[in-house]
């Protein structure tokens, strides 16, 4: 084991035992920054498949630009808040009876995005004539299973989720309402996950956790670590119904791994964190051209309908210098591919400090709509080790519906 692997995996437990003190924030951002990229740089240097290679220093370094950026920039704004006071996490648990909404129209809502799911659902299917989990041909399926516009009412499922649970904590009665919301919240994930998508319901599951959280009781050090290995189960039995052929020593071939084929089953979940960091590697001593903010703005592209024209018109490449058949970088790829060493040192940089001082007035003056946010925030920090999810035309449409559902709610 590398000195960068084992310096890496103290970094991950001394998080943890910190953690487990009392009074400490499980969710504060520079503590989940930086377990996930230990960890990930920690596993990657492992080098436990053939498929990776030695980094030479120069691309250690720009490796490394992106995260100390952002732990920067959070580190920044914790040094500016150090001395101010800010709400312990019990008192923002005893808060909940102050927060000022609507249940009505929390009610009413919801009741308005699942219509809105379920017809975007439905003209889908009529369209493409097949559900993803029961096609011949899952993974093409799953990549067809959308259309322009009406294909963003399908990610209505977090916040039918997330309204769902925000209207049971502020209703203490009412039980028939809270049970067809629950049903409703149930066949929507129900139908969505034979989309064979994930990332919706990983961040349906994560704003869950951080909104029970910070308003009960209920979530612990314990309890979110047992959540995390069943996202983390729940994201590979998804991926290994989507391959359907591939069976686990075919992929322990493929990815031309080291250890015993006894191991083999732990071949995927190895590559799928690994390979985004050797990609961005490789690609780091090979990229000549930069595309200027043609993916770190994807959503404005996309919703205006340039975005295959653009790609086609200057011949770009969407995965480019790919060793294997993993195809992502990290989040710090797309700034990088769009302004070099200067878009992993700006973005980041101002990433932090901006998810920090969210944070930070989420603990000065706590409010639902900033746990909500906040929350979509996390789980693009989490998944930074895979790709740039804050650019996606599906996480601005959940963002801005999330906004303007709160100030119609909201009780002025």
């Amino acid at each position: 084991m590398s000195w960068v692997s084992v310096i890496s995996f103290i970094g991950c437990l001394l998080i943890i035992f910190y953690s487990l003190r009392k009074k400490v924030d499980l969710f504060s951002p520079g503590k989940i920054f930086g377990f996930v990229w230990l960890l990930a740089i920690g596993l990657t240097d492992l080098k436990l498949s053939r498929l990776q290679h030695e980094w030479p220093p120069v691309v250690w370094l720009q490796i490394l630009i992106g995260p100390f950026t952002f732990l920067l920039g959070a580190g920044l704004v914790y040094i500016n808040k150090l001395n101010k006071e800010i709400c312990t996490i019990e008192t923002i648990r005893n808060y909940r009876d102050q927060f000022n909404l609507n249940t009505s129209r929390i009610y009413s809502s919801i009741i308005v995005l699942f219509l809105l799911f379920i017809f975007g659902y439905g003209v889908i299917y009529l369209y493409t004539g097949e559900i993803p989990i029961f096609s011949p041909k899952p993974g093409v399926a799953r990549a067809n299973f959308t259309m322009f516009g009406i294909g963003l009412f399908l990610h209505n499922v977090v916040l039918i989720v997330l309204f769902t649970v925000i209207y049971s904590i502020l209703v203490k009665e009412k039980t028939s309402k809270k049970l067809l919301l629950g049903a409703m919240s149930v066949v929507s994930v129900g139908l969505y996950s034979l989309t064979l998508q994930r990332y919706q319901i990983f961040m349906t599951i994560l704003l869950v956790i951080i909104l029970l959280y910070y308003t009960t009781y209920k979530i612990k050090l314990s309890t979110t670590l047992i959540t995390g290995i069943v996202i983390v189960v729940f994201f590979f039995l998804v991926s290994s119904f989507r391959a359907g052929e591939i069976i686990i020593l075919v992929l322990y071939k493929i990815s031309k791994m080291k250890f015993s084929p006894e191991y083999a089953v732990f071949t995927e979940p190895y590559m799928y964190i690994t390979m985004n960091l050797e990609n961005f590697a490789r690609s780091i001593e090979k990229i000549e051209e930069y595309s200027f903010g043609y993916y770190t703005f994807d959503f404005v592209t996309a919703i205006t309908g340039l975005k295959h024209w653009i790609s086609e018109y200057f011949f770009m490449t969407e995965n480019p210098y790919l060793i294997s058949s993993y195809n992502t970088y990290s989040a710090f790829w797309t700034y990088y591919r769009d302004f070099g060493v200067l878009g992993i040192f700006v973005i980041p940089f101002f990433g932090g400090i901006g998810i920090s001082s969210l944070y930070y007035s989420l603990r000065e003056k706590p409010t639902l709509f900033k746990i909500s946010i906040y929350g979509m925030l996390i789980y693009g920090v989490v998944f930074s080790f895979f790709n740039s999810i804050f650019g996606f035309l599906w996480y601005v449409y959940n963002v801005v519906v999330l906004i303007v559902v709160f100030k119609f709610i909201s009780n002025k």
